[in-house]
């Protein structure tokens, strides 16, 4: 049977698996398959019906929608641990978006029957995929938000804000986990825009070099911070956060 990586143990255990049974998700594993894709693979195409649900083992990937000039814009960029087409299994007809590798990856894919058939047995797996698509949809409010609101510079800004969380408050260091030119996608701007805005951030005491961020102190990006960035800041209405602007 497949077994999960170590580093999927405890806090990285991925969302989807919360809560189960080892009896249940070893009914999830036994049926899933996993899949070695290179760099530039196509896992779904848009238009295609989808086979299953995907969970990031190691690697990148991203989900996208191309137009008809086959202009690409990037929906989600994924990390370990991640999963996508949760709701696309349950929408009916074919997939509205594609899925890349970003970078040589290793992934599990649970088969939809599987899926479906686990959503009727398992409340505890039912409500984990409920969770991560209202996850994604929130997620989806503030892309389209910040595209249509937020200047450059902010939704440059929120992104660092939430990576620089997501890697410890104290850490004045991060790395990006995603080529620069995705994530200006993602963001909806021209990779000039981004090397423009980036250059703007130096003044802020935000360096950026490579893929590399460093801060000049652990405050220098709560000038972008929000309600959502502010849920997952474990500073949040603590003394030491008087920095934050929605404190003032």
């Amino acid at each position: 049977m497949i077994t999960l990586p170590k580093d999927f143990s405890g806090a990285k255990r991925p969302r989807i698996f919360d809560g189960l049974q080892d009896r249940n998700l070893e009914i999830i594993l036994s049926h899933s398959v996993i899949q070695e894709h290179d760099a530039s693979h196509l896992l779904v195409q848009q238009g295609d019906k989808p086979q299953g649900l995907y969970l990031v083992l190691e690697g990148t990937l991203k989900t996208l929608r191309l137009n008809e000039e086959g202009h690409e814009a990037t929906i989600r960029m994924l990390e370990p641990g991640d999963t996508c087409m949760e709701a696309v299994l349950f929408m009916g007809g074919p997939s509205p978006i594609s899925v890349q590798a970003m970078t040589k990856s290793k992934l599990l894919m649970i088969p939809e029957r599987i899926v479906k058939a686990q959503v009727l047995e398992d409340s505890y797996f039912a409500v984990n995929l409920l969770k991560i698509v209202t996850h994604h949809y929130k997620n989806a409010m503030h892309q389209i938000d910040a595209m249509n609101i937020k200047s450059p510079l902010q939704r440059v800004g929120y992104y660092f804000l939430t990576k620089h969380l997501e890697a410890g408050h104290e850490n004045l260091e991060f790395s990006l986990p995603f080529r620069k030119q995705t994530i200006a996608n993602y963001l909806g701007m021209t990779p000039e825009t981004f090397s423009r805005t980036l250059k703007q951030m130096k003044g802020m005491g935000i360096e950026v070099e490579d893929d590399i961020i460093r801060m000049r102190d652990a405050f220098a990006l709560c000038h972008f911070c929000d309600m959502d960035s502010a849920s997952i800041c474990h500073k949040h209405n603590k003394e030491d956060c008087g920095q934050c602007p929605l404190h003032h």
